[in-house]
């Protein structure tokens, strides 16, 4: 989308966070200024709030984030990581890149968590949920054999460490893209509550297909 169309979206209402997160796969200066020139302009809310029934996008922190990414690039966001009413900016912004530079960004950013799934199960679930969606679905990040044995300690920890299905399936399911034997193994031991019963066993399977189609490569 040009810098143009942008701002006639903007303008107009109809710029969504979507649009501004695809934009961010193509950073550049141009796009970080518009982006806070529109902020400005238009007093984009800066979190999600309520007034008169009407709930508003917090564009502008949308706009901070992709803004800032355009001018820093991944030192930018592993920066804004540790603000913590940011993470979910940043972690949104982390799936839409899908790239090996994002995962090993995003490692660095959240590696308290990772190394400590325990210490928030609630954050770490956050983790495990955008590692699901760019390790699990093509095109994916490419984790490597050391990245890939970091990350499945870290979701059968967290697995470990939470009573809730909901978290516990998302540590399944993020298992899909990077698990081994062993992982299919884990998944197979567990059980899940409705609407959940069926997770652990389809984990395994999966996992079990990639490796079968991975060693036919080979």
């Amino acid at each position: 989308m040009s810098i143009i169309s942008i701002k006639k979206r903007a303008r107009a209402g109809t710029l969504e966070v979507e649009h501004l997160l695809k934009e961010a796969k193509y950073p550049d200066e141009a796009l970080a200024a518009t982006l806070d020139e529109l902020s400005a302009e238009l007093q984009w809310h800066t979190f999600g709030v309520q007034e008169n029934e009407t709930l508003y996008v917090p564009l502008a922190t949308w706009a901070k984030v992709v803004s800032t990414y355009c001018r820093e690039g991944f030192d930018g966001l592993i920066r804004l990581s540790a603000e913590l009413e940011l993470t979910t900016f940043v972690l949104a912004l982390f799936e839409e890149l899908r790239t090996k530079e994002a995962l090993s960004a995003l490692m660095k950013a959240f590696g308290n968590y990772i190394s400590e799934p325990c210490r928030d199960s609630e954050m770490s679930s956050r983790i495990a949920a955008t590692l699901n969606l760019m390790l699990s679905f093509k095109p994916s990040a490419d984790a490597d054999a050391s990245q890939a044995a970091e990350l499945r300690s870290f979701l059968r920890a967290l697995y470990s460490c939470t009573q809730d299905d909901h978290q516990r399936a998302l540590a399944l399911l993020a298992l899909r893209g990077i698990g081994d034997e062993g992982s299919a193994e884990f998944a197979l031991a567990q059980r899940l509550s409705d609407p959940w019963h069926e997770t652990p066993k389809l984990i395994a399977k999966h996992i079990r297909k990639r490796l079968r189609a991975a060693a036919t490569v080979k």
